[in-house]
């Protein structure tokens, strides 16, 4: 990379990886570890099936908004898209940021902060004979 790009090369490279870590935590994560949480959770009667369609909203509004940026980009600067889509050190450094989001759910502390913050944002979905969402470290620690 930094034979063809230079010294570029390494100033792409981080914003590429927190672009794509950023953009797959937001489309990838509530897919991924969301959605079987909450399939369970529903099949268990301990909480309502609304809960699926506020997990999809956000990755179906990133993913949305991720291609009409792109489209017009494309549209109104094509070449410097084009120089973009050629960009070996950023489309290397999205990828990597995209594995990191796919790995994140074999860390143990990953799955535990994302079960914490599965409650916290989908609490009110719980029924009445559910579980009820454990209160967070800020609640516990304000008291």
């Amino acid at each position: 990379m930094t034979g063809t790009q230079g010294i570029r090369a390494l100033l792409w490279v981080p914003v590429g990886f927190v672009v794509g870590l950023f953009a797959a935590a937001q489309i990838v994560l509530p897919i991924l570890m969301g959605l079987p949480r909450a399939i369970r959770l529903v099949a268990k009667g301990q909480m309502r099936g609304a809960v699926f369609g506020r997990i999809l909203v956000a990755p179906i509004i990133w993913l949305v908004g991720l291609f009409v940026i792109m489209f017009v980009f494309g549209f109104l600067w094509p070449s410097a898209a084009e120089s973009l889509y050629n960009n070996v050190a950023l489309n290397l450094a999205l990828w990597l940021g995209t594995l990191a989001i796919f790995l994140s759910p074999l860390s143990k502390k990953a799955r535990s902060d994302f079960r914490e913050d599965f409650d916290n944002s989908y609490g009110r979905y719980y029924t009445e004979t559910g579980v009820a969402p454990l209160p967070s470290s800020n609640e516990t620690h304000q008291a």
